[in-house]
């Protein structure tokens, strides 16, 4: 029998009405279902599940990242956040589309993560990480090496390292470029340095980035949740992770529609009528 995990984000006020319709759907199709509400999602609620479908938004999506990952299961999301790049089906789905994509007959889409190593601890991000200043005025100093080799010290508010993932997520705000998810690499983008010539910097997916505290006590976030602690002194490396996280997508998914939607693109305006 095949099982569905729910994954319910209780503080959104629909998230159990809609989480029991779907699941009262799933059942109907011979499914197994399990709904949890915890925060932060046990690991244990993965074990024997063969799809996640999380009902909230892309943060409780990147909530269930690390264990979908290890248990190689696919996700997919019912946003009822804001912008949901991630969790991009609304609450209307119908009951044809959500059986689809539960009984795995979706399209599945991979996706890279990244890899940080603190201190003998490892740490997994699918949009990004981020070191920054943990002082609400404070900056701090980094010094950056890829490979071994020097690339040059930062200073300002902060880094953030972004898979094409979370290139739409943090780096953009930061002034970074969109990454098409296929992309083989990964980008770091200075937020607010006060070197105006210091920009992002795109690596290539095998790059091993090390990362050293130079001055100011920085802190280590990872899809916005701190992670560790980093003050001066303090060595990291960050590279791409040999650990994906799986998708599930309805057919006819496509990147740049969702781009187009979520970032309020504009129709040429010579063509709209006056």
């Amino acid at each position: 029998m095949r099982k569905i995990l729910f994954v319910v984000n209780r503080t959104k006020p629909e998230a159990q009405r809609i989480a029991d319709r779907l699941a009262r759907a799933a059942r109907g199709a011979g499914m197994d279902v399990e709904i949890c509400g915890d925060f932060p999602v046990p690991d244990s609620a993965f074990k024997g599940a063969d799809i996640c479908c999380v009902v909230g938004g892309d943060g409780t999506i990147l909530s269930c990242v690390r264990a979908a990952a290890d248990f190689g299961i696919p996700i997919f999301g019912i946003n009822l956040g804001k912008l949901g790049f991630l969790a991009h089906y609304s609450d209307s789905i119908d009951d044809a589309s959500f059986l689809t994509l539960a009984a795995g007959e979706g399209r599945i889409l991979e996706r890279e993560l990244l890899e940080a190593r603190i201190g003998g601890r490892a740490f997994v991000a699918l949009n990004d990480f981020a070191v920054k200043s943990s002082g609400a005025a404070a900056v701090s100093g980094l010094g950056i090496s890829a490979d071994g080799e020097f690339i040059a010290n930062y200073v300002g508010d902060g880094l953030v390292f972004s898979t094409p993932t979370g290139s739409t997520a943090y780096n953009l705000s930061a002034g970074g470029p969109l990454i098409h998810p296929k992309a083989k690499v990964f980008v770091m983008t200075p937020v607010c340095p006060h070197t105006l010539s210091n920009r992002s910097l795109v690596y290539d997916a095998s790059a091993k980035i090390g990362i050293s505290c130079l001055s100011g006590d920085c802190v280590f976030v990872s899809d916005g949740r701190i992670v560790s602690d980093f003050p001066r002194g303090s060595q990291a490396e960050v590279f791409i992770s040999s650990k994906t996280v799986k998708f599930s997508r309805l057919r006819g998914h496509s990147h740049f529609s969702i781009l187009r939607s979520k970032l309020g693109w504009a129709e040429d305006p010579r063509h709209l009528r006056q």
